[in-house]
């Protein structure tokens, strides 16, 4: 494990490695104290002293037996208090969801485990020998390896006793044949052996090919590849050092269809811990089994629910608490009514005064305090409106002629005599294999990327917008948020003075970023508001051509709805929309009209709708040895066989027998809210009192036990499910 001290303050420099924080072997300042390891870029193989701690850090501690623990957890970004009281306990093989909306607190979470971000109280402690694995949703930085040598080089075990073996061998082969050397050989290749090293190749292989990697890849150097595909390589060395806790932070962003596709069987599949921070729904809905929910500032939890389940519970429990809410307050209404009409009265004074103390009790207990907003509040949703098209002279907008587009002038172009023409009223979708050149062609029409050879011609009136997946990453981070989407709105041959702080907040305030959030520096706000910001800047300037390169990448679900409302009320018929994208629900929604289909360095344009073949080609389908390969079930022992045919039985009937405790559990409730309208009326009876008391325990132990069978019943379907 790893325990993060501010490494400025010890005089340490940390490093940064694709992406990934890892924890090397400890440096210790006081064993009886804390431990600390120096960052070092991937992932956490230290396991501190048990019992050590760090203030700001990641602790290794007593967990009571789960991997992790967070206690009483509170986290601030300056003076904003984003997460107060968090509890949070993961066992072993739990694989947990951190949902919420943008900015909520799930990057913050993450990094107050990891220890990146500074708690104001509480404790997140991690269990001793727990190696913990970490991967940022930030871009990362090449290196001077291949991408095999890359994702291979955290497999610690595989790699060590590799060293050891060729270290032997060498020796061998220089003459030293002593029985301490041939000792040495037969323990290292045993080692090598036992690690699974002779198919460390085709273990590596399989992750780089569920990733959207062609075998020729693996030899090719990092440095030749772009930011996307760099994170993909960070990806893959974090699963293949097969840490037993595992933090992914919105792993995704990157990845088209068929990767997430691979990913969330994977992650489905892996025998560790997970916690997943994602706005992806098709991801969770695949690898999850519980989900904790970042609202409101602080968190609540799902146990035993996949994502579609979760969104079945959350309604459930804000109906319930509303429902005993208004039961309540309807229960106190009635006492106090009683209060109002008798309370003067000499002969039922003591009948009122007993039912103002009733009152009172409930009133501290809380029975009659609204619930809290993170159970009963309703999500509000983001919308966005783009202005108007400006008008264009004749129908083509856009045009590339014989145009051969590429990044080495002396080298082979990329994609070689493109012909394309945007009309008015298209919207084109852009399909076609990883590295095709989908993004490249995209640059070449916004004019960012210069032609090899060919022409690029524009309308006279063109007015060109464009919103992109590394957008939010480019922004100035110490410049205010609505200083950016003014300044945008402002600058430029196109741009309009007019517009004010005020009309920038408008548009911010529909997408989320209300109150103070706008006034922030863009360092100070959350991956998911910078994105909010970039897109801010893209919707308050008109455009009649509109450029998107993944735009849901960084977006979560509710914004993503919000731009392809916003596309689809946009007056088409007097512009033009060009989008790459591998999200299947946004590309639908949208709605395109011409599908543009890239592919070995060519484009062919078609006007038609989108079919499920366009997904199917290039993005649903990898080969049949990577996907069997992906989610390899174990080979299980006749106990275990027999255990899963239990289980199937069981769940089987499930449905029907959670039916049946729903039933019960709802006349079970009818019945104590009778018992308790009784309790009232019978006043100062204190030996009927004690019998419908215990009436009324009964009646609760009987709903507590019917709420256990039909949670060990979700549980029997969940894992029968799962296999």
């Amino acid at each position: 494990m790893r325990i993060i001290l501010p490494l400025v303050a010890l005089g340490l420099i940390s490093d940064s490695v694709h992406g990934f924080t890892v924890f090397h072997p400890p440096v210790v300042l006081n064993t009886n104290t804390r431990t600390v390891t120096k960052r070092h870029g991937l992932y956490s193989t230290a396991t501190p002293t048990t019992g050590t701690q760090e203030k700001d850090g990641l602790v290794v501690g007593d967990t009571k037996g789960a991997v992790l623990l967070l206690e009483d957890v509170a986290i601030s970004r300056g003076s904003n208090q984003i997460i107060a009281n968090a509890e949070l306990r993961i066992e072993r093989g739990q694989r947990w969801g951190i949902v919420g909306a943008n900015g909520a607190g799930k990057s913050t979470l993450l990094g107050c485990i990891t220890g990146t971000v500074r708690k104001d109280s509480g404790k997140a402690l991690v269990a001793p020998k727990v190696r913990v694995g970490y991967l940022r949703q930030t871009a990362v930085a090449g290196s001077n390896k291949t991408v095999f040598e890359e994702a291979a080089s955290e497999m610690a075990d595989i790699n060590e006793a590799k060293a050891k073996m060729e270290m032997a061998e060498t020796a061998i082969t220089n003459g030293d044949t002593s029985d301490a050397m041939l000792i040495m050989l037969d323990e290292a290749t045993s080692e090598f052996t036992a690690a699974g090293g002779w198919t460390q190749e085709q273990e590596v292989s399989l992750v780089l090919q569920g990733l959207g990697f062609q075998p020729e890849d693996s030899n090719r150097l990092c440095s030749e590849f772009s930011g996307g595909w760099q994170m993909r390589i960070a990806l893959a060395r974090l699963l293949l050092s097969k840490p037993n806790l595992l933090l992914l932070d919105e792993p995704s962003n990157h990845l088209d269809s068929s990767a997430r596709d691979w990913l969330g069987k994977y992650l489905a599949a892996f025998d560790g811990s997970l916690v997943l921070v994602s706005h992806d729904t098709s991801l969770l809905e695949a690898s999850v089994n519980n989900i904790a929910e970042v609202t409101s500032g602080t968190l609540l939890t799902y146990v035993s629910c996949s994502y579609s389940r979760y969104l079945e519970e959350k309604e459930f429990r804000k109906k319930v608490a509303q429902a005993e809410y208004e039961r309540n307050l309807a229960e106190a209404a009635h006492l106090q009514a009683f209060v109002d009409k008798w309370g003067a009265s000499a002969t039922k004074a003591a009948s009122a005064q007993s039912r103002v103390k009733q009152i009172e009790k409930m009133r501290k207990e809380g029975k009659l305090t609204p619930p809290p907003a993170a159970v009963v509040q309703t999500n509000w949703k983001p919308s966005m409106i783009l202005p108007d098209p400006p008008k264009a002279m004749g129908e083509i907008l856009l045009s590339l002629n014989n145009a051969n587009i590429g990044y080495d002038a002396d080298g082979e172009p990329l994609l070689k005599n493109i012909n394309f023409e945007l009309r008015r009223g298209q919207k084109v979708i852009l399909r076609g294999p990883n590295g095709a050149g989908k993004s490249t062609l995209m640059a070449a029409l916004r004019g960012s990327l210069s032609l090899l050879s060919g022409e690029r011609n524009e309308n006279e009136k063109l007015r060109l917008g464009y919103f992109t997946q590394d957008l939010a990453q480019q922004l100035d981070k110490s410049a205010r948020a609505v200083d950016l989407v003014t300044a945008h709105a402002r600058e430029g041959k196109f741009g309009d003075i007019t517009i004010s702080d005020e009309d920038a907040r408008s548009v911010m305030g529909r997408l989320g970023l209300t109150g103070e959030k706008s006034l922030r520096k863009v360092a100070d706000l959350s991956g998911g508001e910078k994105a909010r910001v970039a897109l801010s800047m893209f919707a308050l300037k008109a455009s009649n051509v509109i450029l998107l390169d993944e735009p849901s990448n960084h977006l979560d679900v509710e914004c993503i709805e919000a731009l392809s409302n916003a596309l689809n009320n946009w007056n088409i018929k007097d512009g033009a929309i060009v989008v790459v994208s591998h999200d299947q629900p946004f590309c639908e929604s949208v709605g395109f009209n011409t599908v543009g289909t890239v592919k070995d360095g060519s484009l062919k344009v078609e006007e038609r709708a989108l079919d499920t073949s366009d997904w199917r080609l290039f993005d649903m389908t990898l080969p049949e040895s990577s996907d069997k390969n992906a989610s390899m079930p174990k080979e299980l022992t006749p106990e275990e066989k027999e255990e899963q045919k239990r289980l199937r039985k069981l769940a089987y009937n499930a449905p029907k027998q959670i039916a049946k405790l729903e039933k019960l559990i709802e006349a079970a409730e009818a019945k104590l809210l009778t018992i308790e309208e009784e309790m009232l009326e019978i006043g100062t009876d204190i030996g009927r009192l004690v019998d419908f008391q215990k009436k009324k325990e009964k009646i609760e132990k009987d709903i507590l036990k019917y709420e256990r069978e039909w949670e060990e019943l979700e549980e029997i379907l969940a894992s029968v499910g799962e296999q």
